[in-house]
């Protein structure tokens, strides 16, 4: 099969990782892949190492009507079967491409929990009929897409996957670089200095932590973003200089996890299903998140493997990583499970061929 994959940012962030890991996975397999997209970034990059024939777009509102004719001829000249399109954007040029060639099904997968207003709901109701099929990657995501006027009947929830890991022993030798010690109770969040990741909400929450236990803990923080400073300065103001770690952008998260004894996710919108808190439990990391799109299906359906708050409850935050910091039997309990759910429930071996069959 000929599949073209479409998104407007070619970053770093877990849609990316989404669409690396199908066209990975489905290249091996002997289909043939292509990829379209219009601000590149690390995954274009990518692509361009692997190979993989790719098309840039204009995306925005320059290229409204450029955009879906350069699409539909390129399509009709490689022969593309199916448009694999990111984001309600980039859904609404794949099908717009369709009257220039209407050969490809388009498949459109939205990675939000975000409402829409007015404008968006009118589109969806209009354009997303004539999609092949929508995935939802949570089942919130397919809550909000009706909400939002998405076609109720091309709505299927796939979940995001990640590769079982062999080895899920915890490993301390990345705690020295990051300036944590042996005996120090680490946690670890991954995600980008972004407002909608609730890293404020984290500082808050820590800042109660240290007057409920004596016990010495670190949270080490990965990610990059505009609210880098923002967020020191306000990690200073609150006591929290020697407890909180600012890694910044890491390629070895993988070492962290495993050094790690918890995993954090804070957000506060706008979270679908995480690939960050995926690697936490593919790591047997117990898990402590706000109930935010997709979050509550990973740590507590079906297999419990973590707490689950709600955004703004600081001291329940707080009291669920006190918890499970004192417990070391509850710990290793919800550790365990947060592999086995991984072998279970969430193997992208699997997954992805769910995904190749809403193609076909």
């Amino acid at each position: 099969m000929k599949i073209l994959y479409l998104i407007n940012f070619a970053g770093k962030a877990g849609t990316e990782k989404y669409v690396e890991n199908l066209v990975r996975i489905f290249s091996a397999a002997g289909h043939e892949c292509h990829f379209a997209y219009c601000v590149p970034g690390e995954l274009s990059r990518k692509m361009e190492d692997w190979g993989v024939p790719s098309l840039q777009l204009d995306l925005g509102r320059s290229g409204a009507f450029s955009a879906p004719k350069r699409l539909a001829r390129y399509c009709s000249e490689h022969g593309i079967e199916v448009i694999h399109a990111q984001y309600p954007r980039e859904n609404i040029i794949a099908l717009l491409s369709l009257r220039h060639n209407s050969a490809p099904r388009v498949v459109y997968t939205n990675h939000l929990t975000q409402r829409s207003g007015a404008r968006w709901r009118l589109l969806n109701k209009v354009f997303t009929p004539r999609d092949h099929k929508i995935i939802a990657v949570c089942r919130e995501g397919r809550d909000i897409m009706i909400q939002n006027g998405v076609c109720p009947e091309r709505i299927e929830v796939i979940y995001n996957g990640v590769e079982p890991a062999k080895d899920r022993s915890r490993d301390h030798s990345a705690r020295m670089g990051l300036g944590v010690g042996e005996d120090d109770f680490m946690m670890t969040i991954l995600a980008r200095y972004a407002p909608e990741k609730g890293l404020d909400f984290l500082l808050d929450s820590l800042a109660l932590l240290r007057s409920l236990t004596d016990r010495p803990f670190r949270c080490v923080v990965c990610g990059d973003g505009e609210g880098y400073e923002a967020f020191a300065q306000r990690k200073q103001s609150l006591g929290l200089g020697g407890v909180v770690i600012q890694a910044g952008f890491r390629r070895d998260t993988a070492d962290i996890l495993r050094a790690s004894d918890l995993y954090l996710n804070t957000s506060s919108c706008n979270e679908a299903m995480s690939f960050a808190i995926l690697e936490a439990m593919n790591a047997a990391l117990p898990l402590v998140v706000t109930d935010v799109g997709g979050n509550r299906d990973l740590a507590e359906t079906n297999t419990v493997c973590g707490r689950v708050v709600q955004y703004g409850d600081t001291e329940g935050f707080a009291r669920a990583i006190l918890e499970l910091m004192e417990d070391d039997v509850k710990r290793a309990e919800l550790s365990a499970a947060a592999g086995r759910k991984i072998d279970e429930e969430f193997d992208l071996n699997k997954l992805a061929w769910d995904v190749f069959r809403a193609y076909q």
